[in-house]
């Protein structure tokens, strides 16, 4: 309804935090499928092409997915959990005895009209860099990768290739960072995504959320993911048993099933 949207905010995200806030709520409950664009306009007072932003907006972020010829649907509630020191996945295939290759898909600023646009709000008005790689090991690919850097931050990010360095070894020498923020959820993919992973329809994949930030000024959001039978992610850690919360003590440790 109108009256859930908020004038402080572009329409776009009106409509996107409306419906968000719906599927967090189990209004719109896992595999619901979601009314047609026409609907939602005619709902919201908008135009398709806004709530088409909205919609794609929301299936970048892991929380709808576009089936072709059947209709948008939720993907379903999420769960957070702590994940930390994941190693770099160049250096994580040399200690497996594996040859490490990545494929740039995309390196530049992110366009205006870009359904990634608002992946990393920054505190004044600039552009934001994005990576998207696909990284293989012996040409099995096992991971994209987005990356979406502060340009203010990492200066020189676009200018690097990819192909020889990655980005985690080169924001790791040219940053600092003094927070982090890491969700990881089950996923189905779109299109393009499966096409890259070479994988079906039906193969759920991890998809890894990383948000660093230093003295509280965004530096990178990244964005990992993985087909669900290629890779796990496990992490160990001491409860305290006094308190009802845990305490970790082990940094997370991540396996590619071979």
């Amino acid at each position: 309804m109108a009256n859930e949207l908020q004038n402080s905010q572009p329409l776009y995200e009106q409509i996107k935090t409306a419906i968000e806030k719906r599927i967090r709520g189990e209004e719109w409950p896992a595999d619901f499928r979601v009314p047609s664009e026409e609907s939602l306009a005619e709902e919201f007072g908008a135009s398709s092409l806004t709530v088409r932003r909205a919609l794609r907006e929301l299936q970048s972020e892991g929380m709808l997915v576009r089936i072709q010829g059947r209709g948008t649907f939720v993907v379903g509630p999420r769960m957070q959990c702590a994940i930390f020191d994941l190693p770099d996945v160049s250096e994580e295939i040399a200690l497996s005895g594996g040859v490490h290759t990545s494929e740039v898909l995309f390196l530049g600023y992110v366009p205006p009209d870009s359904p990634f646009a608002g992946m990393l709000p920054l505190p004044y008005d600039g552009p934001v860099c994005h990576s998207r790689l696909l990284h293989k090991e012996d040409g099995t690919p096992i991971q994209i990768e987005d990356r979406f850097v502060n340009p203010e931050e990492a200066p020189e990010y676009l200018k690097q290739d990819f192909t020889r360095i990655t980005p985690h070894a080169y924001l790791l020498r040219e940053t600092e960072v003094t927070y982090v923020d890491n969700t990881i959820r089950a996923i189905r993919v779109d299109e393009e995504s499966r096409r890259a992973l070479e994988i079906d329809g039906n193969q759920p994949c991890l998809l890894l959320d990383r948000r660093t930030w230093r003295e509280g000024v965004p530096v990178t959001r990244s964005r990992f993911l993985y087909p669900g039978d290629r890779y796990r992610l496990r992490s160990s850690h001491e409860a305290t048993p006094n308190r009802g919360t845990t305490q970790q003590r082990s940094p997370a440790a991540s396996r590619r099933i071979r």
